[in-house]
């Protein structure tokens, strides 16, 4: 049987086709016929019961499931934050804001820089603000602000400059950022919390199997993936985080991150309790919380040469190759096995960069006759994938003889 969906034309006539049959004769056609008439008011009727089981067949699917808030018998409810709840996973991340290590300059030693004190950033306009009283005991003083707004627009690099919006005179009104405690991040997407909900699915808890660290780990607000395998000693398991691209160069994750990650494979961020990974595993070594088996992404840079292209619209061509090329590289990842989804994407060949720009310029009236693909200043036929790396397109380049 299939479902279809129906018109309200449709009902309509169905409705007609039903009477027909019951009272064994046709019905008049003229629009003004008792039955004609009860036959348009039923189908509208029936529509909205046709729209609502439809509705409601789709919340049945994790893929499917409606992302907006409905109310039912005075309850409100979103779909798929219900299924999200019910797995595990729970709502979706509320935004972050940025936290930051400021550098200043003290003028008058003794002073106390009081709670609320406001810094302005230039570059994106946002206010950081301090969380506590601080006493400038040192002519060069760090200090710990936080952004009102919540969200990547807070984020700064360091080395960059806020501003006090209402000069101080015993401390000098730039500061410096030296720091990066927490980056800002936004809310949570749909796509993202349905991704992470359908992974949940996948991969159901097993007691503490590698699956389980990269399932907690994204309870951590800012993992884009993370790569665990087991350490060479006993009981030692390695976490290599890799960031959100939209909030760190690269897929960078800052120290801030990884601490986070370590508490939730850790600590269950709903009970609070350490309930997670088995006791006999390793991902602490000091026990300070500093979580030194959680690592940051070994990033490695890849340099493509594409030799004698010819093309109509070289601009616009160049443009597809860049993208293509680029995606390739950002998509590979080592292969863990038992944790891996096949197939495997571990491999950056030259074959492969050169199907790609065949693919483009072919479909494009275009030509070349060759590309290279180089490590570190070399070229190479191709490259596997190890521990933790995670690879970037750095310089793509054109040569003509």
């Amino acid at each position: 049987m299939n479902l279809e969906n129906k018109t309200v034309s449709e009902i309509n006539q169905l409705i007609i086709d039903q009477l027909e049959a019951a009272f064994n004769q046709l019905i008049p056609i003229l629009p003004k016929n008792f039955c004609r008439v009860l036959a348009k008011i039923l189908s509208g009727v029936f529509i909205i019961l046709y729209k609502s089981s439809q509705w409601i067949f789709l919340q049945i699917f994790v893929s499917t499931a409606s992302f907006k808030e409905v109310t039912i018998y005075g309850k409100k409810i979103t779909p798929l934050t219900e299924w999200g709840k019910l797995i595990g996973v729970g709502t979706p991340f509320p935004s972050l804001q940025a936290r930051l290590q400021i550098k200043i300059f003290v003028n008058n030693l003794g002073e106390t820089l009081p709670s609320g004190t406001q810094f302005l950033s230039t570059i994106n306009g946002l206010i950081y603000i301090t969380q506590q009283d601080y006493l400038l005991d040192l002519a060069i003083f760090y200090i710990d602000v936080i952004c009102t707004t919540g969200g990547i627009a807070g984020n700064l690099e360091v080395g960059q400059i806020v501003s006090v919006v209402n000069t101080l005179g015993y401390i000098e009104n730039d500061g410096e950022v030296f720091f990066i405690i927490q980056s800002g991040t936004d809310s949570e997407s749909e796509e993202q919390y349905r991704q992470r909900v359908v992974e949940r699915f996948q991969l159901q808890p097993q007691g503490g199997a590698l699956a389980d660290y990269r399932i907690w780990s994204q309870d951590a607000p800012g993992v884009y993936q993370t790569f665990i395998y087991t350490g060479d000693i006993p009981g030692h398991v390695l976490i290599y985080v890799a960031g959100d691209p939209e909030i760190y160069p690269f897929r960078y994750p800052t120290p801030g991150l990884l601490i986070n990650v370590g508490n939730v494979c850790t600590y269950n961020p709903i009970t609070g309790f350490a309930t997670r990974k088995p006791v006999t595993a390793i991902i602490d070594p000091a026990g300070d919380g500093s979580y030194g088996n959680v690592l940051p992404i070994d990033v490695i840079f890849f340099d493509v040469i594409i030799y004698n292209l010819v093309a109509d619209d070289l601009i616009y061509i160049k443009s597809l190759i860049q993208q293509a090329i680029g995606d390739f590289i950002f998509s590979r990842e080592p292969y863990i096995l038992g944790l891996s989804i096949l197939p495997k994407k571990e491999k950056i060949s030259q074959s492969a960069l050169v199907g790609i720009v065949y693919d483009i310029v072919n479909a494009n009236n275009a030509s070349f006759t060759s590309a290279s693909l180089l490590f570190s200043g070399l070229p190479t036929e191709s490259y596997i994938l190890g521990e933790g790396q995670l690879a970037v397109l750095n310089l793509l380049t054109y040569v003509s003889s």
